[in-house]
């Protein structure tokens, strides 16, 4: 069923757009705003802007710009609808219960119903069924809270073939869907299908904004796991990369931002005990080695991360490949061992969350400490040939730093671990940078060929009246950079101020401009078209500016409407200097401030015209057409006299 408009409205009054945003993007306060590096196109220096008193974003270098809706339309790729969903969920909005999507039109979105309906049927069968009672009571036997299993939203997959096809079925959920989400599996023979999760404990996996993205089921009988594996996870789809998710990050960003600080633990169970126990700020590579896209999302939280790993051969490589990229990434990095034969769950199940806590800051190592002590254990500082080589492989990750700050820290570090003079290490780290130099040079080169080699096979000729691909990756020629309309010149700045006060104080504010300002006055294209809008708006009795930034008016005037209200455009004091007249601040005096940039923009087209006017004498002049030179003679003077009256405020008085 559709989403009440009303809903809709208490969705967006309760979104910080500044929370939502720094789900994929660090911002920066500056001023009254928040500047970021933009997440829709790549750049050095931040242009994405957001405006937490208008809860709208935009980009001055690629031009996107909306509300919370649009940013997790655009970012996310789903519908309006979804978009709604996700922020609702996100802020504790309860929405009309979902009988059938009309909004999943699109696979991805489909996937994504499927995969809600799914969490909703095992986390009911879970607490509200009596086929659940025994996964309910092993968890509990766990240790495991009913806010807990709420929190995580663990469920129970009942120990039948078609439980929960059956139920999506009823429900009217398409069966190829339920296939591509990884729910269901073909039989065999062809004969049908059955469910992937049947008879174990259900670990939903959320993205970092806490959409369902995947499941891992755990075998509930311990005799079982002779037959078949503890685990059986979701295979990739359209929304699951593993690669891509960290399992905890829903629940933990909160408390990561806090401590900046993030703790790495391998296991589901890890994650929810710690979460339990007052340590938030956990986090589970679910199942892989930690990936450079799993830290790039890491990035946007925290300053540090620290893996706790098994301490095994493979538990201390897992570690020291993962610091290695943690440092890469610009991250502070960090290993702690815990004492043999004990896991973060069972360690802070028997002591607690506080002593959990002192022991991680007292037993963390940097990598330089990590990989020494770790050779000293393996025997591998026994020879003068295995030293060098140790200290070479701690430089090498060294090198990879990105900070030259942190990188001189690093060394000076080592220095004090190894015992070997820092001029030396510092002349390894010189060597390890022209080799990671080099290297680089040797893969974009390779790059390089492997994009010229499709496009010379398919670029099209200039005969074929095709213009070739711009590769810059800057906003296409059609857009304008500096106020984010579409194609055609450019608004004007006082164009800006009235579109902005209009957008500000609805009603009364549009029957004042456009009640003195005609609609070709405005810039040709979108400019003109958006004062249209406002105009039809006004007729039908009905101004409802947050029509125009929700996108309900279309995506190019939402774009502009976010333009206008993040620019940094004020009624300019140049203005005042260049025509003596009074230009009032936006906020301070708003009707006289749109009544002084009225009188600019008429102005601006009178000077348009006068300039034409000038043109056509000068072309008469020089044929020699002496009666059309003095009828544009009289022209001339009307429009200057024209321009008078504008300055004067004639046409407010009419």
């Amino acid at each position: 069923m559709p989403i009440p408009d009303e809903k809709v409205e208490e969705v967006r009054t309760a979104v910080d757009l500044v929370e939502v945003a720094e789900d994929y993007v660090q911002l920066d306060q500056s001023g009254s705003r928040y500047m970021g590096l933009c997440p829709f196109h790549n750049e050095d220096t931040p242009s994405f802007s957001v405006d937490p008193e208008q809860n709208l974003y935009y980009c001055f270098g690629c031009q996107n710009g909306g509300d919370a809706f649009k940013f997790l339309q655009e970012i996310e790729g789903v519908g309006f609808l979804e978009s709604v969903r996700m922020l609702a969920d996100r802020y504790g909005i309860p929405l009309p219960e979902e009988e059938t999507d009309p909004e999943a039109t699109n696979e991805r979105e489909g996937i994504l119903h499927a995969l809600r309906f799914a969490a909703r049927f095992f986390y009911r069968q879970l607490t509200q069924s009596d086929r659940g009672r025994p996964a309910l009571d092993y968890l509990r036997r766990r240790g495991f809270t009913p806010q807990t299993i709420k929190q995580f939203g663990l469920g129970y997959a009942p120990d039948e073939w078609d439980a929960l096809l059956t139920t999506a079925e009823e429900e009217q959920l398409d069966l190829e869907t339920l296939k591509k989400a990884g729910l269901v599996i073909e039989r065999n023979d062809g004969s049908g299908h059955y469910d992937r999760y049947r008879g174990r404990i259900i670990f939903p996996i959320f993205s970092h904004i806490g959409k369902v993205l995947a499941f891992a089921g755990r075998i509930l009988d311990p005799d079982d796991e002779r037959d078949q594996p503890k685990y059986i996870n979701s295979p990739e789809t359209e929304v699951y990369h593993k690669k891509e998710v960290l399992y905890g990050l829903h629940q933990a960003k909160q408390a990561i931002r806090k401590t900046d600080e993030v703790l790495l633990v391998e296991g589901y169970t890890d994650v929810i005990s710690l979460s339990q126990a007052g340590v938030g700020n956990v986090v589970a590579s679910s199942g892989t080695a930690l990936t450079e896209q799993q830290i790039s999302v890491l990035d946007r939280y925290a300053k540090r991360a620290v893996m706790l790993y098994d301490a095994d051969e493979a538990g201390e490589r897992a570690a020291l490949r993962g610091m290695e990229r943690v440092l890469e990434a610009g991250l502070g990095a960090y290993a702690v061992e815990l004492p043999t034969g004990s896991d973060p769950d069972e360690y802070v199940q028997e002591h607690g969350g506080d002593p959990f806590s002192d022991y991680v800051e007292e037993h963390r190592q940097d990598l330089p400490s990590f990989a020494y002590q770790r050779a000293r254990r393996n025997g591998g500082l026994e020879t003068p040939e295995d030293r060098v080589d140790v200290q070479r492989e701690i430089i090498e990750s060294v090198a990879r730093i990105p900070d030259p700050n942190l990188r001189r820290e690093y060394v000076a570090h080592t220095s004090e671990v190894t015992g070997v003079p820092d001029s030396d290490l510092f002349r390894m780290l010189e060597e390890e940078r022209e080799q990671l130099e080099r290297r680089a040079q040797r893969r974009r080169k390779r790059e390089q060929k492997r994009q010229q080699r499709p496009s010379e096979e398919v670029a099209p000729s200039a005969e074929d009246g095709a213009a070739p691909p711009d590769r810059s990756g800057a906003p296409s020629s059609t857009s304008n950079s500096a106020n984010g309309t579409t194609s055609g010149p450019a608004l004007l700045p006082e164009e800006q101020v009235l579109f902005r006060l209009m957008l500000e104080n609805g009603r009364r504010m549009v029957g004042l401009v456009l009640g003195h300002m005609a609609l070709d006055e405005f810039t040709e294209g979108t400019p003109r078209q958006l004062a249209r809008t406002f105009a039809e708006m006004y007729e039908a009795g009905t101004v409802e500016p947050q029509q125009i930034l929700g996108g309900e008016h279309g995506e190019t005037l939402q774009q502009l409407g976010a333009a206008v209200m993040m620019d940094e455009h004020e009624a300019s004091e140049h203005w005042a200097q260049k025509e003596d007249i009074p230009v009032p601040h936006l906020n301070d005096r708003p009707y006289d401030a749109a009544r002084s940039a009225m009188k600019f923009l008429k102005m601006d087209r009178v000077d348009e015209a006068i300039e034409a006017v000038r043109e056509r004498m000068y072309q008469a002049t020089q044929e020699g057409a002496d009666d059309q030179v003095e009828r544009l003679q009289q022209k001339m003077m009307s429009l200057q006299e024209l321009r008078k009256g504008i300055k004067r405020g004639a046409f407010l008085d009419d």
